[in-house]
């Protein structure tokens, strides 16, 4: 399981986007990149960070190593709306791509749902027994509650303990984007059953309507068939922007 290798903050990752056109060559912008990255010393710090959100902002997902920026879904999403519309994407965008990150909110979930508060030293002994490798275990899981907490998720209390904060709202547009997302990285298929989206995956949002917007937008973005106990929808990837 590939660790999750720098904390990463909702306005790095747009500044950045809003920087790079289709085409560019990233490490030919490195200066310009290094200054979107202003609380971060030192050019190897904000070295590792441009290399995280280039694997999964950036370039495709079965070409980790590019070193252009490609042509992706994320990348078109994020680059074409406002900052506060981008934010819960950027989120929900880490959550289908990286594994250990849905392990960690699948814990997060199991455990912490409906609880006051959250216990990092609970959740690292977990991990070690899923990860097994102790160093990435700890440093994902520590990474993940630190994004988490500068997307506004969570709140550290003292050197283990994080309580909740909000939730993020997500509107019927980014609504649309997440189904995208979630049918082609988390899926990989266009066919989503609305009665089996993963918990885990949506509960650090507020989604409402979800039925509503699936027939609003029949053969629009997709198609959406509903019968006893079945709500299916097919996306169109001709429409996928």
């Amino acid at each position: 399981m590939k660790g999750f290798d720098r904390p990463l903050k909702p306005e790095w990752i747009y500044k950045i986007t809003q920087l790079l056109e289709i085409g560019d060559t990233i490490y030919k912008e490195r200066d310009r990149l290094d200054e979107a990255l202003v609380e971060l010393d030192g050019k190897t710090g904000k070295r590792k960070v441009i290399t995280v959100i280039g694997r999964y902002f950036l370039k495709t997902i079965d070409n980790p190593r590019g070193q252009k920026v490609e042509d992706n879904l994320i990348f078109e999403m994020v680059k074409n709306c406002s900052y506060e519309e981008a934010r819960p994407l950027i989120l929900f965008n880490l959550l289908v791509k990286a594994s250990v990150l849905q392990y960690f909110s699948k814990q997060i979930y199991n455990y912490y749902e409906g609880k006051d508060a959250v216990n990092s030293d609970f959740l690292r002994k977990k991990s070690y027994e899923k990860i097994g490798e102790r160093d990435i275990a700890g440093r994902s899981l520590r990474n993940f509650l630190s994004t988490l907490t500068d997307f506004g998720v969570l709140i550290q209390e003292g050197r283990s303990d994080y309580k909740w904060a909000d939730k993020i709202d997500v509107s019927e547009e980014n609504l649309i984007k997440f189904f995208k997302l979630y049918s082609k990285y988390y899926l990989n298929s266009p066919q989503i059953s609305l009665y089996n989206l993963p918990e885990y995956l949506f509960f650090y949002f507020n989604i409402h309507n979800v039925q509503q917007v699936a027939k609003e937008y029949n053969n629009i973005h997709w198609q959406y068939v509903r019968r006893v106990n079945t709500a299916i929808i097919t996306i169109n990837y001709q429409n996928n922007k």
